[in-house]
Order: C-alpha cells, then structure tokens, then sequence
C-alpha cells in the first residue's frame, strides 16, 4: 500500500468507534487514529490502529491488564508517543488555548505593501557571506550588528539571548543612529526581561519598538518569525534562527576549536547568510517598516498589547522531558566537530540571480517552482513537516503532495533531514501520504529550514513546514542561484546526513504536558514549550 486512502482509513474508524470504550480507557490515552504502524524503527505501509498515549512506557513496564490490545478486528494496534500537540489537543486543561489556535486563521487582515517589490528577480553583484551555526553565528552576526552606523532595523520572533540584547542596546545608546524592531508578541519569560530593557531604552536613544500581534483577526495567523536584520539600507543579515541563546549561542568554535566538542549541545544548526546589496536591502526594510507602521496604526486605533510597555500573555504550558532523553542527546553531540567556517561567496565577482521570498506573500509560489526544478538532487532540512487536512490548508497539503511525488522519483536524489522533536509522528503522516520513508533522516538540535537544488541553487529561509508557517505566518527567505553558494550550504547538510542524521525512526520521547503548579516529576526536566521546540 503506498498510500493510505481514504477507503482504509474509514475502514479502521469504523473498527476504533466499535471500540472506543475499551481503548479510551488505557492509562493515557489521548486519541486513537488510522495509520501506518512503526515497528523495529521503520512504518510498515498496513493499515493499522494508532493509539496515542500522554506518557509512552516500555512494554516490560505496563500491566498486562493496562495493555492495549495487540489487534483489533483485521488491524495491528500500535501504542504510540502522542507529542505535546496532540495532547494539548485533547486537554481539558488548555480548553482556551486550544481554541485560540484553532481560530488563529480566522480574519486575517494583512495587506503588502504597493506594488509587491518582493516578488522581483535580484541581481546581486557582491559576494555573500555565508555561515551556519553552531559554527559561526553569533561571531559573524556580532561584527555585523556592530558595523552599522546610521540605521538598524530588525525584525524578529524570539529575541532571548541576553549577550545579543546586550550589544544591540549598547549599538542603540551609543551609536548615534535610528533603529527599529518590530517583535512578534509571544515571549518567554526571558523575552520580556529584555522587552522592559527595551522599553527604558526607547526613553534614551533614537529607537522605535512595537509587537506584530498575532491571531484571530490581526494580520498574521501564529507567528510573526521572520529573523532579519538591515544595516544602513545596504546590507541585510538573514537567518533560519532567531536571536536566541539556541540560535546565537555564545560560542566561537572556530576560532576556538576547543567550544567545538559538544557545540550541538549549546547551539542549533541554522543557516545564515548576509548579503551586502542596497536595492534588494531596501526592499526587506521597506516591509520591517511596513509591518511596524501597521502595528503603530493599531496601538492608535485603540487595540491594546503592541507597545512594549504591555506584557503579552503566555499562552502554550511548560513540558516535563525526560531525563534520559536529554542525557543521551548529550552524548549524541559529544564527538569530534570540525567546524565550517565562513565563507564569502562567489569566490570570483560575478552577479548571482536572488529571489527574495516573504510569508505569505510570495513563497509558497516560488518554492513550488523551485522544487518543480530540481532535475538530479533536492536536499531538504527543516525543524518539522507537519501534515494538516485542514481545508484552509489544502495549498499546503499539495506541496506536500508533489514532494511524496518527487521522493518516488528513481533518479532524484531527494533527502529530508527532520529535526528529532516529534519526528517520529511527523514522518508517520508523510509516509501515509505517500513519501518514500526512505528519504528521511532524524538529527538532533536542527533549526534550520533550508533547501539546496541539484547543487546549483539554495534557500536559506526562516518558514517551518507547518501550514501556518508557509501560508499565514511572517517569514523570509532568499533563494539564491549561484552553484559556489549552494555548494556551500550543501557541504554542511551533507556532513549533517553522513555524520549526525540516523535512519532508523524511533518513537517520540515520553514528552508530557506541565499543569500550572505541578511539580517536576523524578527522571523528569521541566523545560518551557519553546526552548523544547527549539
């Protein structure tokens, strides 16, 4: 079976509704669903009953009397790990929370700027500077960040690393010149330590801040993620990663070969690139503005938590991770690193063809097209890819379905490094659809969202696979058409897929929700729901 069709999975539904009562009732049961079993680490392409479980145990650990049934009807029953989303799902505790999800969609009210610059083909004359982290990220954003001298405008999702703030406050104060940021609303505790840094901060210096609400009703559906930062309408830096302690870790391994041990453990792997161009930076500055004049509009219009002086509500629950699976992540990333240094590329001057790509704006188009073109390979790597039927979603769901068709393709080299939080459902659910399973890999600490074209041609961008993340969300990317640049990016996920990426699938860890309140359980690591999704 290639694909699971609708006729089997409502054959499977029937059989789960005649025995619903029985399943519901196992220790943790969160839902129960069609799909394709995991066994021995890969999904075998039979229809089977999937429960799904708040707290997933060894089977030596669960009493025969609290077991699911090994088959119900004609289908094998699969006891999987439901990840925190799934169970936020069926909580009865997040009731609100998962409603203002569900509507998140609903009325959006973005509108781009005249004339669309975006979607224009670029040509870019200087070379880019090409980097990745944990490698060199903080290192190269740091001297960029501290060359401007004019202006500065950023626009950013997750803004957590205190040694960043501090640099950008100091360039602020000090530096004699204009700066905007324009910050998506759903902060972590962190976040809204530096957001009243901030806040005083716009009493000293010449510096105009203001959230991108995000939701039922706004412009954007779920996140305002786009990481990109222009310097004195000249040069923009662009990023997979945010400015976070995860993305910008503190590190310098390799200038420092000693930080490069372990560097995994500290940081995620992104792909970033700056790219020294005045036409094409005016252009991202030119929507940063847009978007912070619409939030300014809105703060004006009466609507309330844009200012930085309004704390933003926390919204998604803490998790409890298990010990052990952290543990053995460590060790995972504890081996020998040769860090890949920068690069300004092309070597020789030459003009590199870019297209700029934004959320919701143009990408999904142009990343179709880019994924028709591939001839001989297509590389992809990204945090997730996740599955939606949905039917606001049904544009997402065909990329997806033309990637399912272009993994069955014999003379395509097409491979997906997917990040580990949740790989093992995600990848379920691709395989279901019709992907060739044998395309995937899972690596720890991926961030990245990236895609390399037979060698000649690379994105590097900041949208996740989520449905949200390629039709409603900000996010910004750039294709670059150049074959050094792209060789560049393609080195370092080939490295990934040979040295750090597996094979084999395994279940998701026994990842659980964490009330308000509860105590951390023994074996167990209470961890916020975004540094656990990096």
């Amino acid at each position: 079976m290639k694909v699971l069709d609708d006729a089997a999975r409502a054959a499977v539904r029937s059989v789960i509704a005649t025995h619903q009562a029985q399943l519901a009732a196992l220790p943790g049961y969160v839902a129960a669903e069609p799909g394709f079993p995991l066994v021995d680490g890969r999904f075998l392409r039979e229809p089977a009953v999937i429960v799904l479980v708040d707290r997933k145990r060894p089977l030596s650990e669960v009493p025969v009397a609290e077991r699911a049934p090994r088959q119900l009807g004609p289908y094998r029953v699969c006891v999987m790990q439901a990840d925190p989303a799934r169970q936020l799902a069926a909580s009865a505790d997040f009731e609100d929370t998962v409603n203002a999800l569900a509507e998140a969609a609903v009325g959006l009210v973005y509108k781009p700027p005249a004339g669309q610059p975006i979607d224009k083909v670029y040509n870019v004359k200087q070379p880019f500077l090409c980097h990745v982290g944990p490698d060199a990220g903080w290192p190269v954003l740091r001297p960029f960040l501290e060359g401007t001298t004019r202006s500065l405008s950023v626009a950013m999702y997750d803004f957590n690393a205190d040694h960043v703030a501090q640099v950008f406050m100091d360039l602020v104060r000090n530096g004699g010149i204009a700066a905007a940021l324009s910050w998506d609303d759903g902060m972590t505790k962190e976040e809204q330590v530096i957001r009243k840094k901030l806040r005083k901060l716009q009493q000293e210096a010449d510096f105009r801040a203001w959230l991108v609400q995000c939701g039922k009703g706004r412009r954007f559906a779920s996140a305002y993620h786009e990481k990109v930062a222009v310097r004195d309408g000249k040069a923009f830096w662009l990023s997979s990663g945010n400015w976070s302690k995860r993305s910008q870790p503190d590190i310098d391994p390799v200038a420092t070969p000693a930080q490069a041990k372990g560097m995994f453990s500290k940081g995620n792997r992104e792909w970033h690139v700056i790219c020294n161009d005045a036409v094409l930076s005016k252009v991202f500055e030119k929507y940063i503005l847009h978007d912070l004049k619409a939030s300014e509009k809105e703060e004006a219009d009466g609507a309330a938590d844009a200012a930085l002086d309004v704390a933003p509500k926390l919204t998604l629950p803490d998790v409890f991770v298990p010990l052990d699976h952290l543990l053995e992540q460590a060790v995972a990333f504890a081996g020998p690193v040769v860090p890949v240094e920068p690069a300004r590329l092309p070597a020789v001057k030459t003009t590199v063809k870019v297209q700029p790509v934004l959320t919701p704006d143009n990408y999904l188009s142009h990343i179709n097209a880019l994924i028709d073109s591939a001839q001989t390979s297509l590389y992809l790597q990204f945090a997730y890819i996740t599955w939606s039927d949905a039917d606001k979603d049904a544009d997402f769901r065909a990329l997806l379905r033309k990637l399912a068709q272009r993994s069955t393709e014999p003379d395509l080299d097409l491979r997906i490094i997917l990040g580990s939080t949740s790989a093992a459902d995600n990848i379920r659910k691709l395989v279901e659809a019709g992907c060739n399973q044998d395309v995937f890999r899972v690596q720890g600490s991926i961030h990245n969202k990236g895609i390399i074209v037979d060698g000649q041609a690379v994105l590097v961008s900041s949208t996740n696979w989520s449905s949200d993340g390629v039709l409603r969300n900000r996010d910004a990317g750039l294709i670059i058409h150049n074959e050094e640049v792209a060789q560049y990016y393609q080195q370092v996920f080939l490295d990934d897929w040979d040295s750090r990426a597996k094979s084999r699938v395994d279940d998701d860890p026994p990842v659980t929700l964490a009330s308000t309140g509860a105590p951390t359980p023994p074996g167990m690591v209470r961890m916020s729901w975004s540094d656990y999704h990096g």
